[in-house]
């Protein structure tokens, strides 16, 4: 097609002339050109074929993927649900077992100062009987703090601690039998201040108990 056009180009500029022979031939030229034509126009028509079908495959890919992402995305959701759930619950049993031990430490000290009070008004009115008693709770308490500073130092040398780690420890241990005990009671309590409850009494000695005089 393209040559015959050159071709009338050309003999309208009068560049080539109309002979008999290219008349003849100008049936054939055409037949060439519209079989050239043809194949082209197939090879464009397979191009598209194929552009087509890469353009399906391409979105039955984009397809799947987002049916994918948005399994995943409710297979997370469902998950992040049951975190939330579990961490409530276990915070829940937290709050519940901190509750109870508090409760537990409360009447064990009203229990201790109750008892305390009852054996003073129960006691002896002669002066030697109530030294006496007074005498044994002392010895008690006594006896109580140099095993507890026997205990306490044992550990804090084996372990490689300082004073304030050591103190630290022993509130996380007693808190870990039921206790509820601060870091300056326990230093008060080793370095001899008076005034330490009975509570604080029981909590230390139930911790020196709780090893058995045995350093870990």
């Amino acid at each position: 097609m393209i040559l015959i056009i050159n071709l009338m180009k050309k003999l309208m500029q009068g560049s080539a002339k109309l002979t008999p022979n290219l008349i003849v031939n100008l049936p054939a030229e055409a037949e060439k050109n519209k079989a050239c034509d043809d194949d082209f126009t197939r090879e464009v028509q397979k191009i598209f074929s194929m552009v087509n079908n890469i353009t399906m495959k391409v979105n039955n890919i984009e397809e799947a993927c987002r049916n994918e992402f948005s399994r995943i995305n409710v297979v997370i959701k469902n998950l992040q649900n049951e975190t939330n759930q579990h961490y409530a619950v276990v915070q829940r049993s937290d709050f519940d077992q901190q509750s109870v031990s508090n409760e537990s430490e409360a009447n064990s000290t009203n229990e201790s100062e109750t008892n305390l009070r009852d054996s003073s008004t129960n006691s002896s009115p002669s002066s030697s009987s109530g030294s006496s008693n007074l005498s044994g709770i002392f010895d008690i308490t006594g006896d109580i703090k140099i095993r507890f500073k026997q205990h306490f130092d044992r550990l804090m040398k084996v372990r490689n601690y300082t004073f304030d780690e050591m103190c630290f420890l022993v509130v996380v241990d007693i808190r870990s039998l039921g206790g509820n005990i601060k870091i300056s009671t326990v230093k008060n309590f080793y370095n001899g201040v008076s005034g330490n409850k009975v509570s604080t009494i029981n909590q230390i000695n139930a911790w020196v108990a709780s090893f058995n005089n045995n350093v870990e």
